[in-house]
């Protein structure tokens, strides 16, 4: 039995973004290919984990229909494993938007210095004010004090600093798993949203 385990979310999630990385690149026509391909490789020094723990992630999200084997297409940047990966949108958003919360909902530990996530996030923009006492994962130099929540792997703080669209997506789901019904209304429209933009 293949049970997801809550890095596997940051990974396919991280996947789509790649993947639409690579789309706008090629929409604009230029002729530079992304550094970043869905490697094993590059998904494990983007996310800051060994790259044993992506590639079972990976075999994961792929029993579990939330990522798919795909052909290689023209423009895509060479795969050192020769493998291609394109996240299943609708499953992920479906996964995301009315079971993340009931799956991996966070351990909170008290206040103290971190990276702002969930309506706290300054990339998130929405009538939703955010709380008085930010919500943040604990980061060693952090620049803000608030209630401290467990993110969905540890080195969640690192990857998204180097990624503002991973940052956007993990600060909605950190919503879907913390929020309030009149806060998760405006997160599921948002976070459905950003998610079915991340195809191929």
């Amino acid at each position: 039995m293949n049970i997801l385990k809550p890095l596997d979310i940051v990974v396919g999630l991280k996947i789509g973004l790649n993947e639409k990385s690579s789309r706008e690149i090629k929409e604009e026509g230029s002729s530079f290919r992304p550094n970043t391909t869905n490697s094993v490789a590059d998904l494990a020094a983007g996310l800051h984990k060994a790259k044993g723990d992506i590639s079972r992630s990976i075999n994961r999200l792929v029993a579990l229909g939330l990522v798919g084997e795909r052909k290689p297409k023209e423009g895509d940047a060479i795969a050192s494993n020769r493998k291609y990966y394109s996240l299943q949108r609708e499953a992920m958003s479906d996964f995301l938007c009315h079971g993340v919360r009931h799956v991996f909902g966070p351990d909170k530990s008290g206040l103290g210095r971190g990276v702002p996530t969930g309506w706290s996030c300054p990339l998130l923009k929405s009538p939703m004010n955010p709380p008085e006492i930010p919500l943040v994962w604990s980061m060693p130099g952090g620049k803000v004090h608030g209630e401290i929540i467990e993110p969905l792997y540890s080195k969640c703080p690192e990857a998204v600093l180097e990624d503002q669209g991973l940052y956007t997506l993990l600060s909605l789901v950190d919503i879907m798993r913390t929020g309030k019904p009149r806060e998760l209304r405006y997160a599921k429209e948002m976070l459905a949203e950003k998610v079915m933009e991340l195809h191929s």
